[in-house]
């Protein structure tokens, strides 16, 4: 019985468990070969540092990170959360920009966003993608 329960305590962790989505990502080239990126990011933010959204990351399509951005504090109240990271570069042959962001209770494992370039030049539009 102990194991039963236990179980179904797990379960219903997992199942309420809310992890920080990415709904909307933007990228815009900016000056210097630069880019800026703007994102929207799904989580309900607790007003303590137990539960919030505490980082995110833009990466390739193999996986590699290009870059990220910290929190270093929860915006309670705010269900979507509005940021941006200005300055980094996209390396050449990057046909896939992925977005993931973290919480600083449940980690990685929300939705992400995906940006593909593939069919268009990489680095050398002012076009927003």
């Amino acid at each position: 019985m102990k194991k039963l329960l236990i179980g179904a305590i797990f379960l219903a962790s997992v199942l309420y468990a809310e992890k920080a989505d990415v709904i909307e990502a933007k990228v815009k080239k900016s000056y210097g070969g630069s880019y800026i990126a703007y994102v929207k990011i799904r989580h309900h933010d607790s007003s303590d540092l137990s539960d919030f959204m505490s980082e995110w990351e833009i990466l390739d399509q193999n996986g590699t990170v290009i870059t990220r951005r910290l929190e270093v504090r929860p915006k309670p109240g705010k269900e979507i959360i509005d940021t941006d990271l200005i300055g980094f570069k996209i390396p050449k042959g990057t046909t896939k920009l992925i977005f993931r962001a973290k919480c600083s209770k449940d980690g990685f494992g929300g939705k992400e966003f995906v940006i593909d370039f593939s069919d268009q030049e990489n680095n050398s539009s002012n076009k927003e993608y």
